[in-house]
């Protein structure tokens, strides 16, 4: 029979008693997140949301991406890819059992130096693929062109991420490249080996990213600039009252 998602007590901020949540929901609360299934629109909305909602939350907690992926649709992971780009938040993506395809480059997507691997996780890359057999014949050409496209765009990102010339990168994807981890960090895809007894250190927390500026949460007009403006509306209510004390006296 199913075993189902375990539920775990966790205690709500402001609550007096603990509520049961089930394991992803406890987990996500940690900033460890999970990719472990084919990428497509829906879960690539789930972990957007979760990564922006965590940041907004407290900037300076490091965020978990851990992975077991085959892979799936090029713009919802490319999504996601964009997104831990433009958070200022230390993202830290670990390769848990297989990252192929998109998740390859999702997982390369992680801050530099923060990439991890398990010792037998596999990371396979290849070149983007279409479904021609779902659309009419008059289709085809216009389809090859977004294709390519789209091709170039996965090309410039893994270059990016690795620091592989675009040769190498163009030659190696033409085929399905299985990598063990050594290879993935001889490639540049990640950047460590995860070793017996090492953790993760979730809920670590990177201080220096709460003096950051930029990014998303600027452009959703949140962040320091709000801060800011909360510090002098407090201050201005300080003030107020003094008078409205002085007047009374």
């Amino acid at each position: 029979m199913p075993v189902g998602v375990p539920k775990v007590p966790f205690q709500i901020p402001g609550e007096e008693e603990s509520t049961w949540v089930d394991l992803y929901n406890r987990l996500y609360r940690q900033r460890a997140l999970f990719l472990c299934q084919e990428v497509d629109h829906e879960i690539s909305n789930q972990i957007i949301g979760l990564m922006t909602f965590l940041t907004i939350e407290d900037r300076t907690i490091d965020q978990h991406l851990f992975i077991n992926s085959p892979g799936g649709g090029i713009v919802p992971g490319a999504a996601i890819f964009d997104m831990m780009q433009t958070l200022p938040v230390t993202m830290h993506t670990v390769c848990v059992g297989v990252a192929a395809s998109m998740a390859s480059l999702i997982l390369s997507g992680g801050t530099i130096t923060q990439r991890l691997a398990f010792p037998h996780a596999r990371v396979m890359i290849h070149q983007p693929a279409s479904s021609f057999f779902e659309s009419h014949t008059g289709d085809f050409v216009l389809e090859m062109d977004t294709v390519l496209e789209l091709r170039d765009y996965i090309e410039l990102l893994y270059v990016e991420k690795t620091g592989q010339p675009k040769w190498v990168i163009h030659r190696d994807i033409e085929r399905d490249v299985f990598m063990s981890a050594t290879e993935s960090i001889d490639f540049g895809i990640v950047d460590l080996i995860a070793k017996e007894g090492q953790g993760f250190g979730i809920g670590k927390r990177s201080p220096w990213r709460a003096k950051q500026k930029g990014g998303i949460l600027e452009f959703l007009g949140i962040g320091e600039k709000g801060e800011e403006k909360g510090e002098e509306k407090g201050e201005e209510k300080e003030e107020e009252k003094g008078e409205e004390k002085g007047e009374e006296e």
